[in-house]
């Protein structure tokens, strides 16, 4: 499934939203969906965490793009094939999510340009406000190579803490940085309202 980009704005009296390109909008400081005693509130410019609590159901979200842009280290050999792409789900199973991230760079030799995915790599994502979200690999990925046909995918999965979940659902995404075993890179991304949109399907 692919979604159109979203931008973010800024109203005038200083609350942030998301526009679609269907011409619709929301909030993205909204109260998330989360269980009575818990809570998630901005605090100069942060998010902190109040006694969270939330119930999670069994379930499973469709696949959406997240980030889309170029590698500045592409860039230094491709004028056009340069892209790194990366497409998201989400699954909740017995209380814990996962986060499936499919990876798909713009060049048939993956491994020699970015290496593997290894334990301990993370993705870094900033929050508005400046606070960041590293969701760390437990495992290692290798990539696949289609040389043939220009492009290389890592199929990979990690876990979102509950803490993670409920900072992620309370903020958009203003940067996205991935540590590859041979560079970090930061990339642009299409979607910023990703988990805000998606990690309340998983919740009671």
């Amino acid at each position: 499934m692919c979604v159109h980009a979203q931008q973010i704005a800024k109203t005038n009296s200083g609350r942030v939203v998301v526009l679609f390109d269907n011409g619709t909008w929301k909030y993205v400081d909204e109260k998330p969906n989360v269980k009575t005693g818990s809570a998630v509130q901005a605090v100069t410019g942060e998010v902190k965490v109040i006694n969270a609590k939330i119930e999670l159901k069994d379930a499973e979200t469709m696949k959406v793009n997240f980030l889309n842009g170029p590698s500045a280290k592409l860039k230094k050999y491709f004028k056009h094939k340069n892209i790194v792409n990366a497409d998201l789900n989400l699954v909740s199973k017995g209380g814990e999510v996962s986060l499936m991230i499919d990876w798909k760079v713009m060049t048939g030799e993956a491994y020699s340009y970015f290496g593997y995915i290894k334990k301990g790599g993370k993705i870094s994502l900033e929050l508005i406000g400046g606070k960041v979200v590293d969701l760390i690999y437990t495992e290692e990925f290798e990539p696949k190579e289609y040389e043939k046909y220009g492009f290389s995918t890592y199929k990979t999965q990690l876990n979102l803490s509950l803490e993670q979940i409920i900072l992620l659902q309370s903020s958009i995404i203003t940067k996205a940085t991935m540590t590859w075993s041979k560079r970090s890179e930061e990339y642009k991304i299409s979607n910023p309202a990703y988990f805000v949109n998606e990690l309340p399907k998983l919740i009671k």
